[in-house]
């Protein structure tokens, strides 16, 4: 692991943030006016900007393509955790992003350093169980993909037979989509069958829904709810090099769609917060089918990826929300938003060297300049604010090819 420390003196008002990608949320809490201890796994160069202390589980260096650690991310996390605090201290209050959905033990080990303000480890069960989760969702009001479960060769087949391509196929356990793809031949799915270890790794197979990936940020106390925005997402974008997964590629905010869409989508998130008794800021996922239908996919029972672009479009600051949210207070209506914004993850599309990125407008998640990426790896994020939805996207995209123009291809013997 990485540690790395600024100069300016901790005072007593600390939080403890940590997640996979936590720049975003040490950003929120460094604005709402705490001081920041960060655990992060990529360790990007602008983290520092808004941490006093931080580690990371990756040790990015010039020249070399970082070392993917042996251990499982949520328990790299949690040991970056521990470390920190035993170097820096108590704080007021941890606070946690992606990382840890699937990993309740980790997520009650986090408890155990001090006051997680959130969801206890009970609530994460409950939000992360598919099939009750999927049952609350048809009583609030949105529909689910025709699914089954798929435990071996034969069953996985059986499946896609009875559900016809083109179909989904996710773990069990996980987010983000990394490992969630869409097979739509009976070439791709004779491969995934043979390829795939459905003992160690049993599947969902799920009927495609085609129309517009779509989340909702709620907050929540334990007996209300407030959904604060409705987003676009923008998942398996093949010109980003994510084409055959329904890998997350980032978001536009808010989303554009018909009032009785935004208001079907807001009212499910809030009814299955309320039903599920869940705290502080919590993220919905859906699939709006082409006829307005709500098709509900997961919670994510924590701070969401949506986080910065919500506060750069509504300047609400989401750590403030969050805590309020937790000692039972919501805001009386959602935060309107003032312009719109497109967040964009650029991902490698080949064995590449990483530039200085740290001069162009709009991009954060900085990587130490002449750092190697692998294809599919992450190189950074772009957001771009602007006063439409279309204008947030044109510009978001200048920015990316930009980007993808100054990468370097690298050799490699593979």
């Amino acid at each position: 692991m990485t540690t790395r420390t600024n100069s300016r003196q901790v005072e007593a008002s600390k939080v403890l943030v940590v997640g996979f990608n936590v720049r975003p949320l040490a950003r929120s809490a460094r604005l709402a006016g705490f001081h920041v201890l960060a655990v992060d796994y990529w360790g990007d160069l602008d983290l520092s900007q808004w941490a006093e202390h931080y580690l990371a589980v990756l040790n990015q260096q010039p020249d070399e393509r970082p070392d993917r650690p042996s251990l499982p991310t949520a328990q790299a996390l949690v040991e970056g955790a521990e470390q920190l605090l035993l170097r820096h201290g108590e704080v007021r209050h941890i606070l946690v992003s992606g990382g840890f959905d699937d990993s309740p033990a980790e997520w009650a080990a986090l408890t155990e350093f001090g006051s997680l303000a959130g969801n206890t480890p009970e609530l994460l069960k409950s939000a992360r169980d598919r099939e009750a989760t999927a049952d609350l969702a048809r009583r609030c009001g949105a529909e689910l993909p025709a699914g089954e479960s798929a435990k071996s060769r034969k069953t996985f087949r059986n499946a896609v037979t009875r559900l016809a391509l083109p179909v989904v196929v996710k773990p069990f356990h996980g987010s983000g989509g990394f490992f969630t793809q869409v097979l739509r031949t009976e070439e791709e799915t004779e491969k995934y069958a043979i390829r795939h270890d459905f003992d160690a790794v049993p599947v969902i197979v799920q009927e495609l829904v085609v129309g517009t990936d779509a989340s909702v940020s709620v907050l929540g106390t334990g007996h209300s709810a407030c959904a604060i925005s409705v987003n676009e997402q923008l998942i398996g974008l093949p010109q980003l090099g994510r084409g055959r997964s329904k890998a997350y590629c980032g978001n536009i905010i808010p989303l554009k769609a018909d009032s009785s869409v935004i208001t079907g989508l807001a009212s499910a998130a809030e009814a299955m917060t309320e039903s599920l008794g869940l705290i502080g800021s919590n993220g919905f996922d859906f699939v709006v089918a082409h006829d307005g239908t709500p098709y509900f996919m997961e919670i994510n029972p924590r701070f969401q990826a949506t986080l910065e672009a919500i506060e750069l479009t509504t300047e609400a600051n989401q750590v403030k929300l969050h805590l309020a949210a937790c000692e039972g207070h919501l805001p009386d209506e959602a935060p309107p938003h003032l312009a719109s914004c497109a967040r964009i993850i650029v991902y490698a599309r080949q064995y590449c060297v990483i530039p200085d990125l740290s001069q162009i407008s709009g991009v954060v998640d900085i990587p130490i300049p002449g750092s190697h990426a692998d294809p599919g790896d992450p190189v950074c994020t772009v957001n771009h604010v602007a006063p439409t939805h279309e204008e947030a996207i044109d510009g978001a995209w200048h920015t990316v090819e930009a980007i993808y123009a100054q990468l370097r291809p690298l050799k490699t013997s593979e």
